[in-house]
């Protein structure tokens, strides 16, 4: 039966693939696709929201799918054409944010010449906090503050190693969370000059029918422009605890800051 599921996905990939190259055989460029690879509560939806105000992008939500190889690209570039304007729209770049060690793709898949990575950080406890209160408020299961902080060590470390394998020859990019919500116009305008747009962003934007529903649930989403968090909600965690979120906070910094935008 797996072996039937591996067969049948290949043949579709392989149409998406064929698809593909037939737009550009009528002369539709295929889009270079944008990975946002951050954590939980790193501003990953907002930024995807901002940079499809640009009509060159286009994007479909956190898809929460994995990557295994670059026809899965073509998956995501028609998926997106169709759902934005039908499968002629000119698109310059397809986006997806992924925040999940489970959905990451390989380093190698990161390092190919059709991918831009956006890496997203946010200094850990305010990061805790927020992680804490979402699951305390959307999901049926609530995170204690001791898993949450698991998760943002390892996922934080996970972002330095694919930091580290990625060489600095604009194909990456370091957004800090408090640059775009301190400085928008700033960051947008970095971000412009790195993706190569002649068309900037703006710091409000439109919502979606996944707006809400894949990526962020939270109620500032839907505000239509950026909202910096700031959340109430207590962690108790021993300062050893914390400690060991700011080292691998730091340690990823130093590790991503050759990406950092000229902001």
């Amino acid at each position: 039966m797996n072996g039937l599921r591996k067969a049948g996905k290949r043949a579709i990939l392989g149409t998406l693939v064929s698809a593909e190259a037939s737009l550009k055989a009528v002369g539709l460029a295929r889009p270079s696709v944008l990975l946002l690879l951050g954590h939980m509560r790193s501003g990953s939806t907002l930024l995807l929201h901002l940079l499809m105000t640009n009509p060159e992008i286009a994007a479909l939500g956190e898809r929460g799918v994995v990557y295994d190889s670059s026809a899965d690209f073509a998956r995501l570039a028609l998926a997106a054409r169709i759902r934005h304007g039908g499968p002629l729209r000119v698109l310059r770049y397809v986006a997806d944010q992924v925040n999940h060690d489970e959905l990451t793709p390989h380093a190698s898949l990161l390092r190919h010449r059709r991918v831009k990575v956006l890496f997203l950080l946010r200094r850990p406890e305010p990061s805790l906090r927020s992680i804490v209160e979402l699951y305390r408020a959307h999901y049926q299961q609530p995170w204690s503050t001791s898993r949450a902080l698991e998760y943002y060590v390892g996922r934080v470390k996970s972002l330095t190693r694919l930091g580290q394998s990625l060489s600095a020859q604009g194909n990456a990019a370091l957004i800090r969370y408090e640059s775009l919500t301190d400085a928008p116009q700033e960051t947008l305008e970095a971000l412009r000059v790195f993706l190569g747009l002649r068309r900037g962003f703006s710091p409000t934007y439109a919502t979606y029918p996944f707006t809400g529903r894949h990526g962020d649930p939270g109620p500032y989403i839907h505000a239509g422009r950026i909202i910096r968090e700031r959340s109430a909600t207590r962690i108790d965690l021993a300062s050893s605890e914390l400690e060991r979120a700011a080292a691998a906070y730091d340690e990823c910094t130093t590790a991503l800051e050759r990406f950092t935008l000229g902001v």
